[in-house]
């Protein structure tokens, strides 16, 4: 029987981990970071390095246009609501857990952190990078809380200091002497502590203490960050997530911060500062200069703190107990940009790794996708060309070149200013055709087609067209029918995106999060939820490992098609209530009710529903105190409500066709009047 392997060292984790490090920053660096570079300065409209002294430079600017117009729609569906995301139960008896989860895990995501920007930064550099990042960790802060005392006795303050080491905080004092002359010593902090009864009045001199207690107490909280692009770390053939068997991130640091994560000055001076700033991040902080690293040493000889250094966080699959099979790490290191390295935390691992990552346009078997910058290069390039030719061309139309013959004063024409006369020379007479104009042809309107064929071309790539951002295209089709139509085969490729950050990385983001907050948990806890009026308590430690979840994206494209659709809900809905007798049904009940009602709140761009409407679970059991409703046929009722729907639907189609037919009459007008002109 062959004997077992050792477990994996430190030492030969840290030179695994350093060789997979090194092929996934190759990739980076020899495959998506020259496309960066490009996207970015596509996105800035910065020359392309063929510009000609004296001709048009100007630069289009399609890729910004196309993000710009994305972006809006996208962070309404993923920030405007908290009920984007819910949490479903696995088993009978988890339904309060769900509900606990899908309301405290977009709390951590949107209020403890800055959920706005992280899911800004997250969508924005996947639509122009390809792939983009955000980690979900721990990390220990302190919270401290100052408390006024004023004539309290010795053993006061030893209890108020034990009851607070029993709850793990650390005291600090700052307490000055006084003697009492007889008053009884103020209660109010002992009491708001639960100390005790109340003193008795105090002995005159005795010794009384007044000043502060700072109570402060650690604790766990998850920390949620976006990732640059460029610091993506992952197996080149990695093809999803949870199948690499290396996946990280780099993090540029200071020997500072790595005393403050546990290395001691020695384990920090053997690592060598030899990496300056990235090309990529140089260009995105135009500040920043790529230049030689700071050196290990200051002006006085000692070691630099502040000298650049790097931090690795990775979760690698490797044998680390020799059984054959590999386990799942997490593995935090330091290095300066060479093959050494420190590592500061090393732990086993379950579960998915806290890496969420997105790409807008799924390619099958890669987890890399492409980007709207894959979409619209050529399209900005050959726009630009175009643009710079019209231009060009209207320069020499409104300026033509002369041509002249010996009489003319050359001088007149060289320093020429829009009015200025042309001298002759003396003997000349104006009307002898001394000065003819080189008439250029005017190419204005084949320009104009042109970049008209290329925005229709970018509509059909990208599905952001000059509808969905409220313009008023030149078109025949502008009955009502007519752009409802457009707008929705545009907004199919909008969904599509929508609805793979969705799946992808929004879902991924919530897991994570639901299971750092599973990891830090250590008992009941209280939260404001923003509206309601009163404090919200979950329990997370008693939440299961892993939940199921689901994701609501509806209502990605046009506001005013979103808030018809809940429109029609509500019609829909009244006609019901109307029939079964109540609000409180077989079809309809009060808790279905309020979900509409804060779906049209959140559409509207409320995020405080609750400042117009009950929540659903406050509107259930005020709706389960009401009078019963009374019995209904509930085959009347569906047959009721298959006669309206069909009466609705009956009705649409006669709205379609009057305006395919009032379209019809358009178009053979503009034909017939085009013929006469």
């Amino acid at each position: 029987m062959p004997r077992p392997k050792p477990a994996l060292s430190d030492e030969d984790l840290l030179a695994l981990l350093r060789k997979e490090e090194q092929a996934a920053a190759g990739f980076q660096d020899g495959t998506l970071a020259a496309l960066r570079r490009q996207a970015l300065a596509y996105y800035d409209r910065q020359p392309y390095g063929d510009e000609q002294e004296g001709a048009s430079q100007v630069v289009t600017s399609e890729f910004a246009d196309v993000i710009e117009s994305l972006m809006p729609g996208l962070m309404r569906v993923f920030t405007a609501a908290d009920d984007l995301v819910r949490f479903t139960p696995g088993a009978p008896g988890q339904e309060k857990w769900a509900e606990e989860a899908s309301a405290y895990v977009p709390h951590v995501l949107m209020r403890e952190n800055d959920g706005f920007r992280i899911i800004s930064g997250l969508l924005k550099d996947a639509l122009m990078y390809r792939l983009s990042g955000v980690t979900v960790d721990l990390e220990e802060v302190d919270e401290t809380r100052t408390l006024p005392v004023q004539g309290l006795p010795q053993d006061a303050i030893d209890l108020v200091m034990a009851a607070a080491e029993q709850q793990g905080a650390t005291v600090t004092l700052d307490l000055e002497p006084e003697f009492a002359q007889g008053r009884p010593a103020p209660m109010s902090f002992l009491a708001a502590l639960d100390a005790g009864p109340s003193q008795p009045p105090a002995a005159p001199g005795e010794q009384r203490l007044s000043g502060t207690i700072t109570l402060t107490h650690r604790r766990q909280r998850v920390a949620i960050e976006n990732i640059a692009p460029e610091d993506i770390r992952f197996s080149p053939g990695a093809r999803t997530e949870d199948k690499a068997s290396f996946l990280g991130f780099i993090k540029r640091v200071t020997a500072s911060d790595l005393v403050k994560l546990g290395l001691n000055p020695g384990e920090i001076d053997d690592l060598n500062a030899d990496r300056p700033p990235s090309t990529e991040e140089a260009q995105r902080n135009e500040g920043l200069v790529d230049g030689e690293p700071r050196s290990g040493q200051d002006a006085n000889g000692r070691p630099d703190s502040e000298r650049p250094l790097w931090l690795v966080v990775a979760y690698i699959r490797a044998d680390t107990d020799g059984d054959g099979k590999s386990e799942l790490e997490r593995v935090v290191y330091a290095h300066g940009g060479t093959n050494g390295g420190r590592i500061i935390e090393r732990m086993p691992w379950e579960g998915p790794a806290a890496i969420a990552l997105a790409t807008p346009i799924l390619m099958p078997h890669s987890l890399v996708g492409r980007s709207l910058f894959d979409q619209t290069q050529d399209l900005q390039l050959i726009g630009s060309v175009i643009t710079r030719g019209l231009l060009d061309n209207l320069y020499l139309v409104n300026r033509p070149r002369p041509v002249i013959s010996d009489h003319v004063n050359i001088d007149s024409l060289i320093d020429w200013t829009p009015g200025s006369p042309i001298r002759l020379r003396a003997g000349a007479r104006p009307g002898d055709n001394h000065v003819a104009w080189l008439q250029v042809p005017n190419v204005t309107d084949g320009a104009l087609t042109a970049l008209e064929h290329l925005a229709t071309v970018r509509e059909n790539r990208t599905g952001v067209s000059r509808y969905n951002q409220g313009l008023d295209a030149d078109s025949l089709n502008k009955t009502l029918g007519g752009l409802n139509r457009i707008m929705s085969a545009s907004q199919q490729r909008q969904d599509l995106i929508a609805r793979v950050f969705a799946e992808t990385a929004i879902k991924r983001l919530y897991r994570l999060i639901y299971r750092a907050i599973k990891r830090a948990a250590a008992g009941p806890l209280h939260y404001w939820p923003g509206e309601g009026g009163a404090f919200v308590s979950c329990d997370p430690s008693q939440w299961p490992d892993d939940m199921d979840l689901s994701v609501d994206v509806v209502g990605i494209g046009n506001r005013e098609q979103a808030l018809g659709h809940l429109a029609l809900v509500g019609s829909l809905q009244e006609k019901l209530i109307a029939l079964q007798g109540g609000a409180n049904g077989p079809f309809v009940t009060v808790a279905n009710i309020a979900n509409a009602a804060q779906k049209l709140t959140a559409t509207l761009g409320y995020r405080t529903s609750g400042l117009f409407f009950q929540s659903p679970e406050a509107a259930a059991r005020t709706g389960a105190a009401g009078p019963p409703s009374s019995p209904v046929d509930a085959t009347l009722l569906v047959a009721q409500a298959e006669i309206e729907i069909m009466r609705d639907k009956a009705a649409a189609e006669i709205a379609i066709r009057r305006d395919k037919a009032r379209a019809d009459v358009e178009i053979a007008w503009f034909k017939a009047r085009q013929r006469v002109v």
